[in-house]
């Protein structure tokens, strides 16, 4: 065993420069646990910002469609970095609308990302002001959909619904005439906890004259899946699926 663990670390020594890895301080010369400060090759970097790592996948597609910078339509857009799908484009230049319902986290957009357009809305079927119920100060689980709040919660007992709040909203095709000039972005990022295909059922928009690409959330509560149901609307209206990860679905327009 003691020789095989001074060959592994010969090894190691070996490769790790060209790996472009080395391991903590109090590590080196041990096979433990090691950092990585990226590679010259991985052209987006060494980071996700997403839960999924679903930035990665966008900026791959976007690349590919010969967009470097993205504009971007981000609903339910919850943190300017922890478990953000634009992130990871808003650093590589790409600059778009942020809406986001919960006012308590509005300052830190305007803090970290002062070169998107932030707005402190929901968004829903229509013009409205609705009940947000709050799991928390911040929670990416706080929604405009009771039924998926009270999912949750009993879900996850060590959770509540500690306030609940009414917040204006607006519809998605409102937004966009509102606030994107009504031209669609290239991207559109729906993250709404459980409201996500009745808002997309109630937006007038195709592939022809529609957001390029569409990340949504089909996932949300105590895991209720509207994977087939939110595939088969954009399906319907020219889109098609890119690519999926635990909880998100990508789809595109056209045939790139």
């Amino acid at each position: 065993m003691y020789s095989i663990r001074r060959m592994l670390k010969k090894i190691w020594h070996r490769l790790a420069p060209w790996l472009g890895v080395s391991a903590p301080a109090h590590q080196r010369g041990g096979l433990g646990p090691w950092s990585f400060a990226g590679h010259p090759d991985q052209a987006f970097g060494p980071l996700t910002y997403a839960q999924f790592g679903e930035d990665l996948i966008l900026a791959n597609v976007f690349t590919l469609r010969g967009i470097d910078k993205p504009s971007f339509l981000d609903i339910g857009a919850h943190h300017p970095v922890n478990c953000s799908n634009t992130a990871l484009l808003y650093a590589r230049g790409a600059r778009g609308l942020c809406v986001e319902a919960n006012p308590n986290l509005i300052q830190a957009f305007q803090d970290l990302r002062p070169e998107d357009k932030i707005i402190n809305i929901g968004c829903g079927v229509a013009e409205g002001t609705l009940d947000f119920y709050m799991i928390d100060h911040a929670s990416g689980r706080n929604t405009f959909d009771r039924a998926t709040a009270e999912a949750f919660v009993a879900a996850h007992p060590e959770f509540r619904i500690r306030e609940t709040r009414a917040i204006p909203v607006l519809s998605l095709d409102q937004i966009v005439t509102s606030h994107c000039g009504g031209i669609w972005p290239d991207l559109l990022s729906l993250d709404i906890e459980g409201l996500d295909y009745a808002v997309l059922q109630a937006a007038h928009f195709d592939s022809t004259r529609g957001p390029k690409v569409i990340c949504v959330e089909t996932v949300s509560g105590a895991d209720n899946r509207q994977d087939a149901a939110i595939e088969t609307l954009l399906t319907d209206r020219g889109y098609r699926v890119l690519g999926r990860t635990v909880a998100n679905v990508i789809m595109g327009a056209g045939a790139a």
